[in-house]
């Protein structure tokens, strides 16, 4: 007779939820609610931010501080010197004599600009997973370009300085195809959680070129470049910018994912608990 009602009462259970298995035992019905409470965390999550608007539009700002001005050269050098006037002159003339490297590069910058920082949009990633897709393939053949390119730049417009500042170039170049390339071959393995990883270390690498506009606001702010010491620290950062840009990024990145992950570790140890 205990044997029909336990059967029964499992059966309503069921129609209850149909989603929902009838837990045999406490154990599991405890695993069943940590599942859940964890399911639901993610889903409070989504509503909060399902853009992830934050971080999409510092994306945006700092991709777009050498971006936007690419749009202008770009847009110059195709409409050749005699076009606009007093606006060619602000840029350099060997643009016009020997346009390839700067058209390439300029061409995918812009197209980076705006492929890269919708890879990291929650909507577009869940409702429009082809379009996430598409996006992130232009993405890394953009980065790809332009970080090559900028090293043809290199070649053709200063061909005879090729000390620190070119070999730093050279480095943060090929860290960009690395990094972009493991990403893209991760995905591809439907390795989603390492695909993350890598992408996120690739903006890093990217942003290489970024950090140092920020490094000589602080360094006039604070030092004399004027002065022994200040001068001093404006060759070193001339030579070795973007080194120490992919440095100080790859730190702060490295930081905040072991941060993540420690938060993430704690919660699975709740939820173990919870088990117990």
């Amino acid at each position: 007779m205990n044997l029909i009602t336990a059967n029964k009462n499992q059966r309503e259970s069921q129609l209850v939820d149909p989603n929902c298995q009838a837990a045999p035992s406490l154990s599991n019905s405890n695993a069943v609610h940590c599942s859940q409470k964890k399911s639901n965390h993610k889903t409070s999550i989504h509503k909060i931010s399902p853009s992830n608007w934050k971080a999409v539009s510092l994306l945006f700002f700092l991709i777009g501080l050498p971006a936007i001005p690419a749009v202008f050269i770009v847009a110059l050098v195709l409409l050749g010197t005699g076009a606009i006037a007093e606006a060619s002159g602000l840029i350099n003339a060997r643009y016009f004599e020997l346009p390839a490297a700067i058209l390439v590069h300029g061409v995918s910058g812009i197209v980076f600009f705006f492929s890269l920082p919708t890879q990291f949009s929650t909507r577009l990633r869940i409702t429009r997973p082809k379009m996430h897709s598409v996006m992130g393939r232009l993405a890394v053949l953009s980065a790809c370009v332009m970080a090559i390119s900028g090293v043809w730049m290199h070649l053709v417009f200063s061909p005879t300085d090729l000390g620190a500042r070119f070999i730093s170039l050279v480095i943060v170049a090929i860290a960009i195809c690395i990094s972009f390339s493991t990403a893209i071959v991760l995905a591809m393995k439907k390795n989603i959680a390492a695909h993350k990883v890598w992408m996120t270390r690739a903006v890093a690498v990217t942003l290489a070129v970024v950090t140092p506009l920020f490094l000589e606001l602080i360094l006039s702010l604070f030092i004399d470049v004027s002065s022994p010491i200040g001068e001093v620290a404006v060759s070193v950062l001339h030579d070795y910018d973007r080194l120490i840009g992919l440095v100080l990024n790859l730190l702060v990145v490295e930081v905040l994912m072991a941060k993540k992950r420690f938060h993430l570790s704690v919660e699975n140890m709740k939820c173990v608990t919870q088990f117990k």
